[in-house]
């Protein structure tokens, strides 16, 4: 999953430090100063405790089985101790036994599972799914851009209704309302961000479902899902899928190649809608938890 230096940057430049604490370890050769491996730890600003944090480590192919992923780990740790970190997280994909295994041996405990899901763009027909696009009678569905450009103060209601929705998204932990100032940053100025590819459903004026898109600098011809959700209320009229169809057929005439998303292996309604649409499962992602309440180590 490649990633511009640009993004990186921008990720960095935007994360609401008031709040939210980032950190990066970087391992490189003696000699030459290649980079060679990276650890980042984080707060998930959507699940936020100042105890808690994700983790990620990645060492270069070349320079693997040295230990390197280890010392990484160890100067994190001492870290997140500084911190005092109360739990650490991080995903491994179920296909990377050498990785689970590490893991594992490190006190990692199972927590959850996300399925990744690839839609092939080229092969998806949006005539198929014509009599499932058209929204339940007295629904609208419109896209971010075209709401913004009627009233710039919309975008704030956007953001309210998106935390009207998270709680309702299966995870392991309570959700958390990003800061509006760190949101707006994402969704609207990020290198990812695409307005026009983010669609709303609208009862009147009450925004009542969402399912967007966004971009990769790094691999152009992909797009990925963030979020697909409906009120409550508006459950089981088939909004959802309308709301995934359009942002599809959206998408393939952009002349888009792929569409990956992910989704818990508990959440049965989105992954139904998704298997219907004709996304293929990969092997899933195992999110892990360590306890750092007792011996750091």
């Amino acid at each position: 999953y490649p990633e511009t230096v640009e993004e990186w940057r921008y990720e960095d430049d935007h994360v609401d430090r008031t709040k939210y604490v980032r950190g990066r370890l970087v391992a490189a050769d003696r000699e030459t100063g290649t980079l060679v491996g990276y650890a980042d730890y984080a707060h998930t600003p959507w699940a936020f405790d100042p105890g808690r944090f994700q983790s990620w480590i990645n060492v270069h192919p070349d320079w693997q089985r040295r230990g390197i992923g280890g010392t990484l780990y160890h100067h994190m740790l001492e870290d997140l101790r500084a911190r005092d970190a109360t739990a650490l997280k991080t995903s491994v994909r179920e296909s990377m036994a050498d990785e689970v295994g590490w893991v594992r041996r490190r006190g990692f405990v199972e927590k959850s599972r996300h399925w990744e899901s690839r839609l092939d763009l080229r092969a998806f027909d949006p005539a198929k799914f014509s009599k499932h696009r058209k929204p339940p009678q007295g629904i609208r569905i419109v896209n971010l851009k075209d709401e913004l450009a009627e009233d710039p103060s919309r975008l704030r209601a956007v953001h309210e209704f998106g935390n009207i929705l998270g709680p309702d998204t299966p995870r392991t932990d309570p959700y958390t309302p990003p800061t509006w100032e760190m949101w707006q940053a994402m969704v609207v100025g990020s290198p990812w961000s695409f307005p026009e590819g983010f669609f709303l459903a609208k009862d009147g004026d009450r925004y009542i479902g969402q399912s967007d898109i966004g971009r990769s600098e790094a691999e152009p011809e992909l797009l990925y899902t963030g979020f697909t959700g409906v009120l409550r209320e508006y459950r089981g009229r088939g909004l959802a899928h309308a709301l995934k169809i359009h942002a599809l057929t959206f998408a393939k005439a952009r002349g888009y190649a792929e569409v990956r998303t992910w989704n818990s292996t508990i959440n049965a309604p989105m992954l139904a809608i998704n298997e219907k649409l004709g996304f293929v499962k990969q092997p899933a992602w195992i999110q892990f938890e360590k306890d750092l309440t007792g011996t750091v180590g």
